[in-house]
């Protein structure tokens, strides 16, 4: 008989780990705390879209659900950057192939299609506005906070960066985990269509205003508006937060030709919560082959590469995967998961931080934009050795931890090129250990979005 799976939390992760297993014959409980998102609005000034990529259309294609995906995406080509005091934004091309873009993609309608395709199958069970308190691992039990329990054979934690299933499995001794706050923090805003109900910049790139310890961010949305973020250290927000008169002196001051496009800036800063930006680092993803953790319960990142959602889809497809392999024995599935799978969470940790820096300043820094120029032709001389890391982690299905073992290695050789002219670099990158295949789900002849 089949064991039965729970899992906590219909976020993507879960949500698309229950249509997996569902389609591999498995019956699947899914409890989540919030409403049902598709009935109602829960993600007002959050993290509205996301930007989807490689490592995230991979899983949606394995399970079927690419089509209506592509319908709510809008591409995005490249990095639009509003310098201070230029009225032409510069467009900062990801790639130099034309499947090489970025998705903007609503985080509701994406949730949405993967909870309609996981419940269709006829075999997962969402019971929405059921909130876990703690898992009683003894016991093999789940205790709700208003009262209920029900007993589990494995217990999936998909419930994000405040994980009550990990919480538990470090009260059983299991897992241990760190939250590194960024003092840096963020808040949402929306830039309206314009009067005739179009976007009133580019829709096709993802718009940056960088300003060194600070910068605001828009990914465009298929109604016509975009989602706007602001980043900035938390003093800042503090500062503005507790003084409203201040945000439109501080917008006047550091994005002054971004101000005519929300009339209402200063209202909705203020209505709009605050959000803090930390990296969670957990060990031990598993207990006993009764609880696993994937998503962001495992391995929450700051959002500066665009990989939050795209590294856990690949977390939960790498999870199902290694189930399919050892269906009799859970806890060697979980084992190997996560030993697959933790050297690639802590990479992609490491360079999601670091692409703070490069997006805030790096985009307008003459040496940076040199160095990216010769990665970019170095690839096209050579294209079977040389990537560029940002083309390795948005654009490939490396993993993560080798993306960032050969971006170090090509940076070096880049670095060297450019102060030394006698360097031989064609010589240096043919040397390179060959770059290794797509995912064949990963090809893009063999995708279908746009």
């Amino acid at each position: 008989m089949s064991p039965r799976i729970t899992i906590i939390g219909a976020g993507q992760a879960g949500a698309l780990l229950a249509l997996l297993l569902a389609r591999r014959g498995h019956d699947v409980t899914v409890f989540e705390s919030r409403p049902d998102l598709r009935r109602v609005d829960i993600d007002a000034g959050r993290s509205i879209n996301l930007a989807l990529a490689t490592r995230g259309i991979v899983p949606l294609v394995d399970a079927g659900v690419i089509d209506a995906v592509d319908a709510i995406t809008i591409p995005m080509r490249g990095r639009m950057v509003h310098a201070v005091g230029d009225p032409t934004p510069d467009l900062q091309a990801y790639g130099s192939r034309p499947h090489e873009v970025i998705h903007s993609v609503s985080r509701t309608d994406l949730n949405a299609i993967l909870l309609d395709a996981a419940e269709a199958t006829g075999r997962v069970d969402i019971q929405f506005e059921v909130r876990l308190d703690r898992v009683d691992l003894d016991t093999s039990t789940l205790h709700f906070t208003d009262g209920r329990t029900e007993p589990f054979d494995i217990v999936v934690g998909a419930d994000g960066a405040g994980s009550r299933v990990r919480r538990s499995m470090g009260d059983a001794g299991s897992c241990s985990f760190t939250t590194d706050w960024l003092d840096h923090d963020y808040k949402e805003l929306t830039l309206p269509p314009g009067v005739d109900g179009t976007h009133q910049l580019d829709p096709n790139a993802l718009h940056i205003w960088p300003r060194g310890e600070f910068m605001l961010i828009a990914l465009a949305n298929p109604e016509g508006d975009f989602t706007v973020t602001l980043f900035a250290p938390s003093t800042t927000f503090e500062h503005l937060d507790a003084d409203p008169t201040a945000v439109a002196r501080f917008f006047d001051e550091h994005f002054a030709e971004f101000v005519p496009f929300v009339p209402d800036l200063v209202a909705e800063f203020g209505e709009n919560p605050t959000g803090r930006l930390g990296t969670l680092r957990a060990d031990g993803w598993h207990h006993d082959g009764r609880a696993v953790l994937v998503g962001d319960a495992a391995h929450a990142i700051v959002p500066f590469h665009g990989q939050g959602m795209n590294a856990a889809l690949e977390s939960v497809r790498c999870l199902d995967r290694h189930l399919a392999t050892r269906p009799d024995d859970p806890a060697a599935a979980f084992a190997a998961y996560e030993t697959e799978r933790k050297p690639d969470a802590d990479a992609i940790a490491e360079m999601a931080l670091g692409n703070y820096l490069e997006m805030r300043s790096g985009v307008i820094d003459p040496d940076h934009l040199a160095k990216r120029a010769l990665a970019l032709e170095l690839e096209r001389r050579h294209p079977g050795h040389l990537s560029p890391r940002y083309n390795m982690v948005m654009f490939s299905t490396m993993p993560y931890a080798d993306a960032l073992e050969r971006a170090r290695r090509q940076a070096e050789l880049i670095t060297t090129s450019l102060a030394d002219p006698t360097f031989d670099i064609d010589t240096a990158v043919r040397a390179l250990p060959p770059l290794p295949a797509l995912d064949p789900l990963a090809d893009p002849e063999a995708l279908s979005i746009s």
